[in-house]
């Protein structure tokens, strides 16, 4: 069971873990697809936007970042640092964001390296489906069960 979480917003000073945590969790997926790892921005240039940090006991232990759209909720990053992984930790930030989805009546959406099967495997078990597949890309969708009356 994971132990309890927190978020809070992303500050200026949380760039580098961030990038940090997509190295840990990204670098071997892209290295797979593509041959080499480029960090997506360096510290001073990440645009912080949506991103909050998961927090246990008040430590950093991940991040995610969503956007909200009129009709879903994009999740741009879920990192949770390899010390902390196979928790639950993931999962329970995540049903908290579907939970706010589904009390807007949106869907939620997100993309995962074709490369990434642990995280197709996640994703599947948290009830999203795979929409969209690309040679690079996978687009999953998690819909609001609807009120049954």
């Amino acid at each position: 069971m994971a132990a309890p979480a927190t978020l809070r917003p992303a500050t200026r000073r949380d760039a580098a873990e961030i990038l940090r945590l997509e190295e840990a969790g990204m670098r071997s997926y892209a290295e797979a697809l593509w041959g080499n790892w480029e960090p997506s921005a360096a510290p001073a240039t990440l645009a912080l936007d949506g991103h909050e940090m998961i927090l246990v006991s008040r430590r950093s232990v991940g991040c995610i970042a969503s956007e909200c759209h009129p009709d879903h909720l994009s999740i741009r990053k879920l990192y949770i640092a390899p010390a902390h992984q196979g928790r639950g930790l993931g999962a329970l930030i995540l049903q908290e964001k579907l939970r706010k989805a589904a009390a807007l009546g949106i869907a939620t959406r997100l993309s995962v390296l074709a490369t990434n099967t642990g995280a197709q495997r996640f994703y599947r078990r948290q009830g999203f489906v795979c929409v969209r597949t690309t040679k690079e890309r996978l687009t999953f969708e998690w819909t609001p069960p609807r009120n049954v009356e």
